[in-house]
This record gives structure tokens, C-alpha cells and sequence, in this order.
């Protein structure tokens, strides 16, 4: 199907009624929309038989994969190409009838990609098509993560296990289900692999609050930079919940051939018989804890702040991660912290349909967690 001349376009900057989610470096300038994050978005509501978007990305090794909304629902999932092409995101619609669309980022920000980036230029509707009023949002949920927050494996069969783009899916997640459920704007910071303190296999520079404050500075080449990526984050936005899942890969750690640095320097993760960490480590992760609470409160003074984990079964850090919070909270005074242990996988996955590719939790287990998770934050309101 090819873009006609019966469509009228506009500049992302030229809509009106528009809202983006997650952290860009957009300055409503008439360049386009660059998202970088899994599950930043494009949202239009619009009275239109059709509606087309011009789309492009950049990448070297990671492709940007793209998921297409109609009123909540999914309707469409494709790569996006390198060079502007005009993309058919709704057809046939009832133009006397309101519909949302949401333009997602279905693949994580791919750090060590030096060129990995999503644009949306231009949105065209039929001629006689406009632009309406978003429906209000009353809640801002921040989430930040790994893997499991980006949705790894929601995509293709359990027994993929290639690391690769195609097996993720932003748009499908638990945080996003969570979103949905409170009707709540959405914003994810979130890397596969990284940790609190350390990644997957141990490297001390995989870390998520290292790159909190910026937009994105895990995307850090000259040219990424160029787009925003590292500027300091205005955190404009006043979340009503800063939602964390990390622990997950600093637990892994433990399991892992000590990681090196550059210098040849070991950095071996200690745990006993009892899978209890050495006294080091558990320093660490509790410093970790109480400095990134600390950092996540002053930057969101009105939020509360809930820290999940084990979707994934751990063994090591939710007693060190509990302790710590609990530290926080008395030594700060804070005491809209919590902290939710949500469904494991595996205690839930039992068919194929339920299961995600790479070992990762699949899509029963997201529901699952949205659930509790939604049931959780519905409380604290």
C-alpha cells in the first residue's frame, strides 16, 4: 500500500493535540521525534478514515522494531526502516468516531549501538481528517528495569534464545499492562542485562542509576549525543509512582565468572552454601539501595516509591534490598517507599502459550504482575 496525495501531513511540532511518553530530547522544533527507550510513544487522538506516519531509525547492529495501538489494542508491529517511509498505521476507521493512537518503541534503548535511534517525522491523515483532544490522564507512572521491564521474550517461542531485537516487545509488558489498568501516562528506564550495582555477568559500569539524571546517557556516541541523549532529564513531568524491578541481574552475578575491568582487575560476587552474600557485597547493594532512593526522591518529592522483583526467582538480594529499604526509610523519614514481591514464572508458566522466548517471563507472568502490581498501587491512592 503506498502514501496517496489524498492525505494532508504535519511536523510532529505542527500537532497540537499530542503526547509523548517517555524521555526524548524533543524541543518541539521542526526536527522529528527521537525516541529513545523501549516504550516511549507517540500519542494522537484522531477523527480519520486513514492515518499514516513517516517513520524512520538508525542502528549498526540493532534494528528498532515499532508497535502500533488503536485504542489500546495492538494492531500492527514492524521494523522500521532506515530511510523515511510512509507507514500505514490505521485504515478504514469510523472518521465520525474518536481514536487513539499510540506509536510505540517496541525495542529497548540498545546501549553500545552507536546509532541506534527511532524517528517519527511526519503524521498524515485523510484530507477531510483532524486532530481531537487526547482523553485525560490523571497519573504518571515512572518505571525502572532490565530485561524483564523491556519485555524481553514476549516475543517468539520458548525455545528462542538468540539475543536479538525481534524477541522484544515494550508494548506488552507488565509495566505498560500496569499503565493501562490505572490509566496512567507511562515512561520506562530500563536495560536488558543491567542492575542496581552491577549487570548480568558482573560489569560494575551496567548500572541503571549511573544514568538516571540524563535522558538517556546510555546511548552516548557523538552522533546519539547530538539528539539529547545526554543532556540532564528537566524530570518535568511530577510522577505519582516511580516503580523499580531492579536486582534481577546483580543476583546473577553471583552465579557468573568474576567480571574483569580493562585493567585486568577481578571483581568476583561472593555468595555462601546458604546462597547468603559476603558481607562486601551486601555493603554494596545496601548502599546501592539507599542512594539511588535517595536520588529517585529528590528528583520525584511527591511520588511513591515501590521497588518489585521476582518474576524471575532470586535467592541473594530481595533480603538485602528489603533491609536496605527499611534503612531508608528510618534514617530519611520516608515513608512512601514500599517494596512488592510480584509472581514468579516459575510458579505460574505451565503451558507454551505462557512462556516467553530466552528463558524470560512470559506473558501470563506479565499479566499476573500487572495485576498485583495494579491492586498495589490502587492501595496506596
Amino acid at each position: 500500500m503506498e502514501y496517496t496525495e489524498i492525505m494532508k501531513t504535519q511536523k510532529i511540532n505542527q500537532i497540537m493535540d499530542k503526547r509523548i511518553l517517555g524521555r526524548t530530547g524533543y524541543d518541539n522544533s521542526d526536527k522529528p521525534l527521537a525516541l529513545f527507550w523501549g516504550a516511549s510513544a507517540l500519542e494522537i487522538n484522531i477523527k480519520s478514515k486513514e492515518v499514516w506516519a513517516l517513520i524512520s531509525c538508525n542502528w549498526t547492529t540493532h534494528e528498532s522494531w515499532v508497535a502500533v495501538e488503536v485504542n489500546g489494542y495492538q494492531t500492527n508491529r514492524f521494523i522500521a526502516s532506515k530511510e523515511p517511509q510512509w507507514v500505514c498505521v490505521a485504515r478504514n476507521l469510523n472518521v465520525e468516531k474518536e481514536n487513539l493512537i499510540s506509536i510505540i518503541k517496541d525495542t529497548q534503548a540498545m546501549a553500545g549501538d552507536a546509532e541506534h535511534v527511532l524517528f517519527i517525522h511526519e503524521i498524515g491523515l485523510s484530507d477531510d481528517g483532524k486532530f481531537c483532544a487526547l482523553p485525560e490522564r490523571k497519573l504518571n507512572i515512572e518505571f525502572i528495569g532490565d530485561s524483564i521491564t523491556i519485555g524481553e521474550g514476549l516475543a517468539g517461542n520458548p525455545d528462542e534464545m538468540d539475543w536479538i531485537a525481534q524477541w522484544m516487545c515494550a508494548s506488552k509488558t507488565y509495566a505498560r499492562q500496569t499503565a493501562k489498568n490505572l490509566n496512567a501516562n507511562l515512561s520506562v528506564v530500563s536495560q536488558c542485562g543491567w542492575g542496581l550495582c552491577w549487570g548480568w555477568d558482573g560489569n560494575i559500569h551496567s548500572n541503571m542509576p549511573e544514568h538516571y539524571n540524563n535522558v538517556c546517557s546510555l546511548l552516548n556516541s557523538d552522533y546519539q549525543k547530538s539528539l539529547g541523549t545526554c543532556n540532564g532529564y528537566n524530570f518535568s513531568v511530577k510522577n505519582d509512582f516511580v516503580v523499580l524491578n531492579l536486582g534481577t541481574n546483580d543476583n546473577g552475578a553471583f552465579f557468573q565468572t568474576p567480571w574483569k575491568d580493562e585493567k585486568g582487575i577481578e571483581y568476583p560476587r561472593i555468595v555462601d552454601e546458604y546462597n547468603n552474600a559476603n558481607a562486601k557485597d551486601t555493603q554494596l547493594i545496601k548502599d546501592g539501595v539507599i542512594s539511588f532512593l535517595k536520588n529517585i526522591r529528590q528528583k520525584n518529592p511527591a511520588a511513591k516509591i515501590v521497588w518489585t522483583w521476582g518474576m524471575i526467582k532470586l535467592v541473594v538480594v530481595p533480603s538485602i534490598i528489603q533491609n536496605a529499604i527499611n534503612q531508608y526509610k528510618t534514617e530519611n523519614q520516608d515513608y512512601q517507599v514500599y517494596f512488592l514481591e510480584l509472581p514468579a514464572m516459575e510458579d505460574v508458566e505451565v503451558s507454551d502459550e505462557d512462556k516467553g522466548s530466552r528463558g524470560h517471563p512470559g506473558p501470563k507472568t506479565h499479566k499476573l504482575a500487572a495485576e498485583k502490581l495494579t491492586a498495589f498501587l490502587q492501595s496506596l491512592l
